[in-house]
């Protein structure tokens, strides 16, 4: 439902681009976290985010985020027991229809996800804080048809179909021929 709080504990994945995260950096850059309308996939509609339209556009690694108070009510180190309702973030639900989505309008998500507001250092820390490398998805696989698993795997060494073609024809033509000698014995 459109404008429900996701609540704690909780999953969002964020499709960045590797290059994001130099391959040797095991921590989270914070810069990936600033949008004020933070866009995201809620797990709970998202069983697959392997397949997801971002992985096509090269943005093919997932982050997974752990929602929690220390995203939703981040405090000032400086004063950590006085909250900071300017900082606050509203994490929810936001599923767009065809259309809406002017970049990819032709794409229904009912997993899109935000989490909205102000990002200050101490929220994009807290975000980073509770996210993981969920996974880095080979670009060279693509998912097509969301309800079934058919990969196409651009592959060099792969046999094009005029070449099974012509292997499947000069077979028939090998058992049409082994079928006349046997008989003509």
């Amino acid at each position: 439902m459109k404008g429900e709080i996701i609540p704690n504990n909780e999953f969002l994945f964020k499709y960045v681009r590797p290059s994001a995260l130099p391959v040797d950096q095991e921590e989270i850059p914070h810069g990936i976290f600033e949008d004020k309308e933070l866009s995201c996939d809620w797990e709970r509609y998202q069983k697959n985010p392997e397949r997801s339209y971002h992985i096509k556009e090269g943005k093919n690694l997932i982050i997974k985020i752990t929602v929690c108070d220390e995203i939703k009510y981040p405090c000032n180190p400086k004063q950590p027991k006085q909250s900071q309702p300017a900082w606050e973030q509203k994490v929810e639900h936001d599923p767009l229809a065809k259309g809406e989505d002017l970049t990819h309008p032709e794409i229904e998500n009912i997993s899109h996800s935000l989490i909205k507001g102000l990002k200050r250092f101490h929220v994009t820390s807290a975000i980073a804080d509770n996210s993981v490398k969920y996974k880095l998805v080979d670009p060279n696989v693509q998912f097509q048809n969301n309800d079934k698993l058919s990969i196409i795997a651009s592959n060099k060494n792969r046999l094009s179909s005029v070449q099974i073609a012509i292997i499947t024809i000069t077979i028939i033509i090998l058992l049409i021929i082994l079928k006349y000698i046997l008989h003509s014995c």
